[in-house]
């Protein structure tokens, strides 16, 4: 009985947010996410983070994929077949949380209306700017939408309190901010405004060689951002914490640029870590039940 009213309950909240949502896909795209999310559905015993892992471990062998977000006109595009590493843990948190919201009764639509509450400011799609292109902004917004916390702080991470400004510092490597086009002048100066709000957000990282230190107190289904000393730049990766034994050495699951497509990584996260000369550490987000 408590079960059919939840679903009621679940079934009544998902259509009162009914209105359509504009976004790009494919039918491929559409069928595994629903797919994805039937898992999901049955197992609403399993913890946010048990479901993290089961989605990103239902994504395996996507190819990687950089600028999966790019084309002529800013729209909410959602593709599973193919993505970066910031998209492919932003679509598995998607998808747990519409989940969350809608149960059985999930649809492709009520993803787009997650994504799109996760992916722009206020979740408002208004031209390039509008989208989170730093994972800072994306990290606060999440925080505030009730969708994970960071539980950095309590694990001794260390504030970063370097200015963010890499993006336009390298206007020429965004098709949008290359170029004297008043378009492209327009969208310089909001990215700039953009990473002086950025800047100021506060955040922090744990150092990679404390990481051993801590990995037992990090959770399978966290999601990790990782930290970079690249002049401007927040983070360089983003990846899921997953142990593939219980109890065994902390590792991850992510879209990786070196296989390809989305893989478990074959390294401990220490020993990734240790062998990047420019991660710093990593910051740790913990999805909410």
């Amino acid at each position: 009985m408590k079960k059919l009213i939840l679903n009621i309950l679940l079934a009544l909240s998902c259509i009162g947010a009914s209105a359509q949502v504009d976004y790009a896909s494919t039918a491929e795209d559409i069928a595994l996410a629903e797919m994805v999310m039937q898992q999901l559905a049955a197992t609403p015993q399993e913890s946010a983070g048990a479901q993290m892992v089961r989605a990103a471990k239902a994504l395996l062998d996507q190819p990687y994929e950089a600028r999966t977000l790019e084309g002529r006109e800013e729209r909410l595009r959602i593709y599973l077949t193919r993505t970066d590493c910031i998209l492919f843990a932003e679509t598995c948190l998607g998808l747990v949380r519409t989940v969350q919201r809608c149960g059985p009764l999930a649809t492709f639509e009520d993803l787009a209306r997650t994504l799109r509450g996760t992916r722009y400011r206020g979740g408002v799609v208004d031209g390039y700017a509008s989208r989170l292109h730093y994972t800072a902004e994306w990290v606060r917004q999440g925080m505030e939408n009730g969708f994970f916390e960071d539980i950095t702080p309590l694990l001794g991470g260390i504030p970063d309190t370097r200015p963010i400004h890499f993006m336009t510092s390298h206007p020429d490597s965004y098709a949008p901010l290359k170029g004297e086009s008043q378009y492209a002048r327009d969208n310089r100066a909001k990215m700039s405004e953009v990473e002086e709000r950025v800047s100021d957000m506060p955040r922090s990282y744990i150092p990679k060689d404390r990481i051993a230190a801590v990995e037992d107190r990090i959770q399978d289904g966290d999601i990790l951002c990782l930290a970079t000393s690249i002049d401007g730049l927040d983070y360089s990766h983003v990846v899921i914490a997953c142990r593939e034994k219980p109890g065994g050495r902390l590792g991850f699951i992510h879209a990786s640029t070196t296989a390809g497509k989305v893989v478990v990584e074959p390294r401990t996260l220490e020993s990734y870590l240790q062998a990047s000369k420019r991660a710093l550490g990593v910051t740790v987000l913990r999805v909410k039940e």
